[in-house]
């Protein structure tokens, strides 16, 4: 009874991508749920380590950033640097580009204040 109703609550759900098949012995239901679980949390664990990452490269984009704007042009002004800390990483690095060519700080804004 135990491993049909696992089996249903499972199939329920078409994004949980489990494909259970029939089974009538709780053993096996034991072993498939414990490689599943082992899956999901490596699966889980490497969703971390690669949202880490991607979390301290834009951090350090990000200050990079700040930092070369403030070598250039002097000290930033307050919605400069809030618009820096919200930014996305595709904003931070169209604005590296743009320091290059850049005669004054609103040349490196100029789409988005």
């Amino acid at each position: 009874m135990f491993s049909l109703w696992i089996r249903a609550t499972l199939m329920r759900k078409q994004n949980y991508g489990i494909l259970l098949p029939q089974v009538d012995d709780l053993q096996e239901i034991k072993v498939m749920l414990a490689d599943r679980l082992e899956q999901w949390a490596l699966a889980y664990i490497a969703e971390g380590e690669l949202k880490g990452k991607q979390e301290g490269r834009q951090e350090g984009e990000m200050l990079a950033l700040q930092r070369l704007l403030s070598k250039r042009f002097g000290a930033l002004p307050p919605d400069i640097t809030h618009l820096i800390s919200n930014a996305s990483m595709e904003s931070i690095e169209r604005w590296l580009d743009r320091i290059i060519d850049a005669q004054q700080l609103s040349d490196i804004f100029k789409d988005d204040l």
